[in-house]
């Protein structure tokens, strides 16, 4: 099966290289899609940059527009030249800058004014602290840079907000008569204006505290905080040199940017942030959630391509398989289909090849084992129960065959017949003479006489004359009763000729009979006499042998056939 393998191992090998490629594949997509992120958010910052800068520019143009109009020019002079602010002229300016105010037009209104004089001095504030008036702003950077003549804008926190501020100096007929200072909060709407086309959120922030955004986000700060403290002194930089953070506000997480806000503001740590939801990780099976039905076009996927290589390689892998596999297993099948039925003993090993091979001489030699132990057991049976007579009994399955045709231990002595004048007479006269008693070995205890059978009653054959002078004794035949030709000679002499049954054989006998049942052995033909003669036989040539006293047989299971063994049994000391 060498080319079955060399082809499993080829589609293994491909397997595993689409496999990996799969799984290695988004990995630079996923590292792509992370560096389209960070420039995403650095074009995006760079473009909230820009755009607050041209508000800047706007809300100077405006507080320059505010400073020249001719009631605040003429408020501020007046107020000037006075020694003392009193609340009445802090409402009359107060009126003014109002006035002025609601002649803004568009949406960047500002949300509060301050009139200061040319001694830095606060004369009235405009919808924010409006009833606040006398102290002295002079100091600040924003303000002295306006009385000094400067357009300006600057970024102020207050009372937890914060607000884009632009100043501009009040001239009248060539001499500054004042300031005029505009704030403009920051707002979430002014948040979602600056980041209506870029598709990211923003946020501007007071350290660890949100002021305003596009989207309210609830995170922790601290990552922002710490990339903050980190940036050098340019601030027009930020945007290029910070590096994209990870944050995270519950199921949610987001990549943000920071960058810092100038002015004031910058001492309280004041920045915006460029916030873009963290998209989910390309990986594999992400991969195949963005799959798409156009994607497994005809058009856009191979298709005709990749079923024809699945149909090469399946084809290839049948022949394969078919040429090493089936084909030798179907040839070995028949060949052991043979075997059971007899048409041959082995098999044919030279016919297969391979692993078949092998398993064809494993059954050969299996087979060659069980012939090897069949000889051995009924070597060590002969050796174990004795030579069975004429060669007959060579295993103890044998004992249920039929009787030997010559009785074990040679022929029976000869018994010389009775004359042939004797014979039974209805007188009931005994006749004179006794025949002279045969020699014969005496029993051995529980020894019972070979068996012979009676398959006919016969008669018994005449006695011999009596010699000359020889008078029979008149006793001789007076104790027995007449006997016929008919059911009581022939039970009587089947009494006569029956062996004993010795109790301990037969326990033996049941015993074996009993193993070879459970072992699913035939019994037919086993039979007690038979059975109990063999043993007799071995018996006695044991004791013969070892000079023991007795012999006590066993049966037991050999190889799943019932068996016996025999112990010979020492005097005791």
């Amino acid at each position: 099966m060498f080319w079955s393998k060399i082809w499993l191992f080829l589609i293994t090998l491909a397997a595993a290289a689409g496999l990996t490629v799969a799984l290695v594949l988004p990995r630079p997509a996923q590292r792509a899609m992370v560096r389209a992120e960070a420039n995403r958010l650095q074009t995006a910052c760079s473009v909230i940059h820009i755009l607050l800068a041209d508000d800047a520019r706007n809300r100077v143009d405006l507080v320059g527009a505010f400073a020249r109009e001719p009631d605040i020019m003429n408020a501020l002079e007046a107020a000037s030249g006075v020694e003392r602010l009193d609340e009445a002229r802090m409402k009359q300016v107060r009126d003014v800058g109002d006035t002025v105010m609601k002649k803004i037009q568009g949406n960047r209104k500002p949300d509060f004014a301050m009139l200061i004089d040319r001694r830095g001095r606060v004369v009235a504030r405009v919808r924010l602290d409006d009833n606040d008036f006398g102290d002295i702003a002079s100091g600040r950077p924003l303000i002295d840079d306006a009385l000094a003549g400067y357009l300006r804008d600057d970024v102020w926190a207050q009372k937890g907000t914060m607000y884009f501020v632009s100043a501009a100096p009040v001239v009248k007929q060539g001499a500054y008569a004042g300031a005029v200072v505009l704030g403009h909060q920051v707002t979430n709407q002014l948040a979602e204006k600056l980041v209506t086309s870029l598709e990211v959120d923003m946020g501007f922030h007071l350290g660890a505290d949100g002021v305003a955004g596009s989207k309210t986000i609830a995170f922790d700060h601290a990552p922002m905080q710490s990339a903050i403290a980190r940036l050098g002194p340019d601030l027009a930089t930020d945007c290029q040199v910070v590096h994209p953070i990870d944050v995270h506000t519950g199921a949610d997480d987001y990549t943000a940017l920071v960058a810092r806000l100038p002015g004031e503001a910058a001492v309280k740590q004041a920045y915006y942030s460029v916030i873009i939801k963290r998209p989910d990780a390309a990986g594999f099976v992400g991969t195949l959630k963005a799959i798409k039905d156009s994607d497994l076009s005809f058009g856009n996927f191979p298709w005709l391509l990749v079923g024809a290589a699945f149909l090469v390689v399946l084809g290839l892998g049948i022949g394969l398989s078919y040429l090493e596999v089936d084909h030798p297993l179907r040839r070995l099948t028949g060949d052991a289909v043979r075997l059971a039925k007899g048409d041959g003993e082995r098999l044919r090993e030279d016919v297969h090849g391979g692993k078949f091979g092998s398993i064809a001489r494993s059954v050969n030699i299996h087979i060659d084992k069980l012939g090897r132990d069949a000889r051995s057991a009924k070597k060590d049976l002969d050796q174990l129960l004795g030579p069975a007579p004429e060669g007959s009994l060579g295993t103890i399955d044998l004992l249920a065959t039929s009787l030997p045709s010559v009785r074990p231990g040679g022929p029976a002595p000869a018994v010389p017949p009775p004359p042939s004048d004797f014979r039974f007479s209805d007188s009931g006269s005994q006749p004179s003479y006794k025949p002279p008693p045969r020699s014969a070995p005496p029993p051995r205890p529980g020894t019972p006489p070979p068996f012979r059978a009676v398959s006919t009653p016969v008669a018994p054959p005449s006695p011999p004359a009596p010699p000359p002078g020889v008078t029979l004794p008149p006793d001789q035949f007076a104790s027995r009763a007449p006997l016929t030709l008919d059911e009581d000679i022939l039970g009587r002499a089947t009494r006569d000729l029956a062996p004993p049954v010795d109790p301990y054989f037969k326990q033996i006998f049941d015993q074996f009979v009993s193993m070879k049942k459970s072992c699913n052995e035939p019994i037919a033909g086993l039979v007690y006499e038979r059975f109990a003669e063999k043993l007799i036989k071995n018996r006695d040539d044991l004791m013969l042998k070892t000079g023991c006293r007795e012999v006590r047989f066993t049966v037991y299971v050999k190889d799943g056939k019932a068996a016996l063994k025999a112990t010979p049994v020492k005097d005791e000391a």
